[in-house]
């Protein structure tokens, strides 16, 4: 029995830097990834919402002033973390709470999401599924 060795091509997100062995795949990734500055949100979608153009939600966020030290760890001036949360009131009003295009709009400016303390996307998307499910399994009572 011989041994085929198959050359495959590892597909690059060309925003993220995310590696996939699928093409299909990755072409869908890109499509919806939060580093692409014409993504198409899956959220927005599902939510009937209407997708807000992500360079307004980015310019809702303030400048941060950041360096690398010797390590490779991001550093903020002090005070980023506080700006930041400080916007985040707005960017949710802008996209109708969505945390994919709040994530999106965090990732798009430069900004670690983890520097954002005020949001979790997580517990975000937790309860907006909580919020659909219970709106998918209450009766409709229909009145003639």
């Amino acid at each position: 029995m011989k041994s085929h060795k198959s050359m495959r091509t590892r597909c690059e997100c060309d925003f993220c830097g995310k590696k996939n062995w699928s093409i299909a795949h990755m072409r869908k990734h890109e499509l919806h990834c939060t580093k692409n500055p014409d993504r198409e949100c899956r959220v927005c979608k599902m939510v009937e919402g209407e997708q807000k153009p992500i360079a307004e939600l980015v310019a809702l966020l303030p400048d941060v002033v950041s360096h690398e030290d010797d390590y490779g760890n991001v550093e903020y001036h002090e005070g980023t973390i506080e700006l930041l949360n400080a916007a985040l009131p707005k960017l949710r009003d802008a996209c109708t709470n969505c945390p994919a295009c709040i994530m999106a709009a965090i990732r798009q400016k430069g900004i670690h999401v983890h520097e954002a303390t005020d949001f979790d996307f997580t517990k975000e998307m937790q309860s907006l599924w909580g919020t659909i499910n219970q709106r998918q399994n209450e009766p409709d009572y229909y009145f003639s």
